[in-house]
């Protein structure tokens, strides 16, 4: 029987964990989950599953096999989840997803995995003011996930499973959870997204260079959608700002949020009002069906970058003074796919976590 401690609540910290109780159902004693934000909490800007889209839409590349099996799991249990599970905040909707056929089309495509596929029309790309001669438009089953309902339905699954929940300010080294513990825990999970760096700054000094924020700004409206839209490379006539595209994800509760940008580099919390009202300005030039928006609120949040893509890996770390190691699964650095791989990336944690739990069940129902 092992002691196991989640560092971090976001969504990659609370779908490891549930996947540690699924994939080892009698070898885990014990299950805290320390962090120091958690689901409902937004005064922390780096803190990102509580702000982000949300929905699926693949960013793999075709030849990037590990990152497509990641976002295949997620997908296929955010399908589950819509049908057999409200409760869970995960909503269908279909997504029309435009872009320049430079590009080409995205595996999931491609393999037709997902799941509804149609070209959209050269009529529907004109009226969104797209030319058809240089833009593709696909249609396909998608999901949005609202966040707060999302990471509080896994908290109390995991609550029920018998797992503790420990607030704490944040650690400065990974180490430091022997001494906040009073215990040398058996594994410890690295769930701590852009923070990661900071925290093995002294056992890998080369993660903190090679972590880095890519910060992301939303509109939120009242105004509802009945689908996704997803459209990048945006036409030049919009001069549109560098690093910017258009996202409009429904909420299952009403209302849309509208993004956005990828600014790789920049920890701000400011808000950017000229940004603000070109994402609106995009959003009427493609979505004439929201030519009239009410705001209600904007915020910026910072996403998990790092060089070189996520981190799921194993590592073991000397403590001074202790006979023992602290072994460690990291899992950090997902970007903007956190919630579209998350369920991928916990299965990989798992088979990491079989070097010190031992043999996994043979089948998972996540």
């Amino acid at each position: 029987m092992s002691k196991i401690v989640v560092l971090g609540a976001g969504v990659s910290g609370l779908t490891s964990a549930l996947c540690l109780y699924e994939e080892f159902p009698e070898r885990i004693q014990d299950l805290t989950i320390v962090a120091s934000e958690f689901v409902g909490d937004y005064h922390a800007h780096d803190f990102t599953s509580p702000w982000a889209g949300a929905n699926w839409a693949s960013f793999a590349k075709i030849d990037d096999f590990e990152q497509i099996e990641r976002d295949k799991a997620a997908y296929l249990k955010f399908l589950q989840l819509s049908k057999t599970d409200p409760s869970s905040g995960v909503k269908p909707y279909m997504l029309k997803f435009c872009f320049l056929k430079e590009k080409g089309l995205p595996w999931y495509i491609q393999q037709k995995f997902v799941k509804n596929i149609a070209m959209l029309s050269d009529e529907e790309l004109r009226f969104r003011n797209l030319d058809p001669a240089l833009y593709y438009g696909v249609e396909f089953q998608s999901f949005t996930v609202t966040p707060t309902v999302y990471n509080t339905y896994m908290l109390a699954k995991l609550r029920k499973l018998g797992a503790k929940i420990k607030r704490v300010a944040r650690l400065d080294l990974i180490t430091d959870v022997v001494a906040l513990l009073g215990y040398v825990p058996d594994l410890v999970v690295n769930a701590t997204g852009i923070n990661a760096g900071k925290l093995l700054r002294l056992e890998e000094p080369a993660e903190l260079e090679k972590l880095h924020p890519v910060k992301g700004q939303i509109v939120q409206i009242y105004e509802d959608l009945p689908f996704q839209v997803m459209v990048e490379g945006l036409p030049k006539e919009l001069n549109a700002q560098s690093g910017q595209f258009l996202n409009i994800f429904p909420r299952a509760e009403g209302g849309c949020i509208v993004g956005g940008i990828m600014a790789k580099g920049d920890w701000s919390n400011t808000v950017n009002k000229e940004l603000n009202e070109s994402i609106l300005k995009v959003c009427r030039y493609h979505v004439p069906e929201l030519k009239a928006t009410t705001v209600y609120n904007s915020y910026v949040a910072l996403r998990p970058g790092r060089q070189g893509g996520v981190r799921i890996e194993f590592s073991e770390y000397r403590l001074g003074g202790q006979s023992q190691t602290l072994k460690v699964v990291h899992n950090y650095g997902i970007g903007g796919a956190g919630y579209q791989s998350s369920y991928g990336s916990a299965r990989q944690v798992c088979e990491l976590a079989s070097q010190v739990l031992g043999r996994r069940k043979t089948s998972s129902k996540l």
